[in-house]
């Protein structure tokens, strides 16, 4: 009973416009706010026409100062150092030939052999591809009193060993060294995959990047100066004279 006269007495005060104070019943503080921030960029149009070469801190690849300039790129092949094997004296002994070739130097510096690539675009996959192929044989000039001839040494292969790579980027979006092969025959009959950068991580492949054949602070089968062989078969004739050649290097964006 007086349980239901408190609950009418309660409807009678509201009722004549009198406020009754219910408990539970309260307005909360705004106590969370919320701030805008931007920032904004643009192309770098320093890669239009940087030509300067990354260095690193240990002599792997190169030593002294080698002043050979990079075309510029933001997505590319910037450099590609010449093969030398120097002067040998021909040998027809029943055997393939074997030669190496010999360091990239100048006047004030050393370099391994290798290939500069670089790859700063904006865009959602940095996915690409290099290859080599060898197109167009070594090849010299044979003259024999009014006759000359041109001599090729077909079928001659080029076998690039120890493989690695030095990056100027952090490893979280530098090339992978596993997409990266450790060895690879280059030949005339078809391009020679040298990186597979298609790995899942499409962030991967970013920056300036070496690729570079051994290393100048190793000796032995893992020295630069052992590392890009040329094979010419025991079947072909080798004259004398100065024979030139070329290797084709493409850099192919995924698709």
């Amino acid at each position: 009973m007086k349980l239901t006269h408190k609950l009418c007495s309660a409807a009678l005060l509201a009722a004549v416009g009198v406020s009754v104070a219910l408990p539970g019943i309260t307005k909360a503080d705004d106590t969370t706010a919320k701030g805008d921030m931007d920032i904004q960029f643009t192309r770098n149009t320093e890669d239009d026409t940087n030509t300067s070469r990354p260095t690193f801190s240990d002599s792997d690849i190169q030593s002294g100062t080698v002043t050979r300039p990079l075309k510029p790129a933001v997505f590319g092949i910037q450099d590609v150092t010449p093969l030398s094997f120097g002067e040998n004296a021909v040998v027809t002994d029943g055997n393939d030939r074997v030669f190496w070739a010999k360091n990239y130097e100048e006047k004030d510096g050393i370099m391994a052999n290798n290939v500069a690539i670089k790859d700063v675009r904006s865009t959602l996959n940095h996915n690409y591809t290099l290859t080599a192929q060898i197109t167009k044989p070594m090849t010299t000039t044979v003259t024999e009193g009014a006759e000359s001839v041109e001599r090729k040494l077909n079928g001659a292969t080029l076998t690039y060993r120890n493989i690695a790579r030095k990056t100027n980027v952090a490893e979280e979006i530098a090339l992978p060294e596993s997409a990266v092969a450790s060895q690879m025959e280059v030949k005339e009959s078809a391009p020679a995959t040298i990186v597979n950068n298609n790995g899942e991580n499409k962030d991967q492949g970013q920056g300036q990047t070496y690729i570079h054949f051994g290393k100048l602070t190793a000796t032995g089968e893992e020295a630069s100066d052992k590392s890009v062989k040329l094979t010419v078969g025991k079947e072909q004739s080798i004259f004398e004279g100065d024979y030139k050649g070329e290797v084709t290097w493409v850099l192919t964006a995924a698709k």
